[in-house]
């Protein structure tokens, strides 16, 4: 595929499963809602698209061919997950893991505590960071004030935690329920792209979601990076009920017949 762009404006799948194509053409920049019934192909479509930008791409796929836009940006794909990754860490779910992955160091620079840490590299851009980070706050802050939890910064350990109002207590994320859990990866990974040109493939994010941040989560995830391009699959009509029903792509119009 001849095409360069900044972001994905091009997909194209040659038989699926030996029997379907898909040619995705006209992509847009910001948001990309993909709607359809089970199994027709859409997180098979994602799993695709994200093995593509991989530096090191499966041997075995359930296509003859994929080719996509030739772009340099980061491409982030959230998984919808929250069993037990293996019978040694039954306590652990795939969300937790990756939840901590990116908020506690990970040796690639890519998680909250890493982005902190830039305060002491980079002195110079110190007061940027934090007003960054109050922004980043007071965003969670609005979407779990129902609850009474507020997200801190740990004193005993430095990590990222949540008071509750009316008490002492401090809750570490792994005491968070599943939807709590899924939202702060989320807009945590949002945040870390620091407004920077990126793709987000998200499966299915309104799963263990409140209905009311399915109904704000596009809106949340542009208003942390506006150059945040979103390609996601839902089976809710709530994500994309706030002036998102533009960008819905029905996977079956995808085909090549």
């Amino acid at each position: 595929m001849k095409e360069n762009s900044q972001y994905i404006s091009h997909v194209k799948v040659t038989r699926l499963w030996g029997r379907l194509d898909f040619d995705w053409k006209n992509i847009n920049e910001d948001v990309n809602i993909i709607v359809g019934i089970n199994g027709s192909g859409k997180t098979t479509l994602l799993n695709l698209i994200s093995d593509y930008y991989q530096p090191s791409k499966s041997k075995k796929l359930p296509a003859e061919a994929v080719k996509c836009t030739d772009i340099s940006i980061p491409v982030t794909y959230i998984r919808s997950f929250d069993i037990p990754a293996n019978s040694k860490k039954r306590t652990e779910s795939m969300l937790l893991q990756e939840l901590k992955h990116v908020i506690n160091q990970n040796g690639e620079g890519t998680s909250f505590f890493d982005y902190r840490m830039k305060m002491l590299n980079f002195p110079d851009k110190a007061v940027e960071i934090q007003q960054r980070i109050d922004k980043f706050f007071a965003l969670v802050n609005s979407m779990f004030s129902e609850t009474g939890k507020k997200i801190i910064i740990n004193p005993k350990n430095n990590t990222l935690a949540f008071s509750i109002e009316g008490s002492d207590d401090i809750l570490q994320i792994d005491q968070l329920s599943s939807g709590e859990k899924q939202l702060l990866l989320i807009l945590t990974t949002v945040f870390l792209q620091e407004e920077k040109p990126n793709v987000l493939l998200m499966d299915e994010p309104e799963i263990s979601l409140h209905i009311s941040w399915q109904d704000s989560l596009i809106s949340l995830i542009r208003s942390l990076n506006e150059n945040c391009q979103l390609i996601l699959t839902t089976h809710s009509p709530n994500i994309f009920a706030n002036g998102w029903e533009d960008k819905i792509v029905f996977i079956q119009d995808l085909l090549v017949k």
